[in-house]
């Protein structure tokens, strides 16, 4: 039996050593490339945006734009925007077709969740760091969804 106290050392110099086993990079031509076939990749996102406002917590972060007719400037302003959100997994593959021609397939999310996860509140005014008196309302998404299939990009 091995004393506790050596079992993680050994362990690290063992993943260490095993690490230097690589193989070297060999370049590849584009005819060499173009044999080479896999899964594509798959991006899991978790994305937690001005969290804070999920435990209560009061803030005023705005995203703005203004724009100027007849001499007045207006702003479009969209406040707190946060919330979580989850996609799992959104996936890129690069596929061919029968006729050889070469496309990006992007998979939809199997999975989309949400919490509390949008603006808090919706402007149009003249002052944009001024106080929302008048909001157009909100958009708050909570929930989950599944999704299918896939949007595929040829290139031009």
């Amino acid at each position: 039996m091995m004393p506790r106290r050596l079992a993680f050392p050994l362990a690290v110099a063992l993943a260490c050593a095993a690490g230097g086993a690589r193989a070297t990079a060999v370049p590849m031509d584009d005819d060499q490339l173009a044999q080479v076939s896999g899964q594509g990749v798959a991006i899991l996102v978790h994305l937690e945006l001005n969290a804070a406002l999920l435990a209560g917590a009061t803030m005023d972060s705005r995203i703005s734009a203004g724009f100027t007719v007849d001499g007045t400037t207006t702003y479009a302003i969209a406040q707190n925007l946060g919330g979580m959100l989850n996609l799992f997994a959104v996936t890129l593959d690069p596929s061919a077709r029968s006729d050889g021609s070469s496309y990006l397939a992007i998979g939809m999310p199997y999975l989309l969740q949400a919490r509390e996860f949008g603006v808090r509140a919706i402007a149009v005014q003249t002052d944009p760091t001024g106080p929302i008196t008048h909001s157009l309302g909100s958009v708050l998404l909570n929930g989950s969804a599944n999704m299918t299939g896939q949007l595929d990009v040829w290139p031009k």
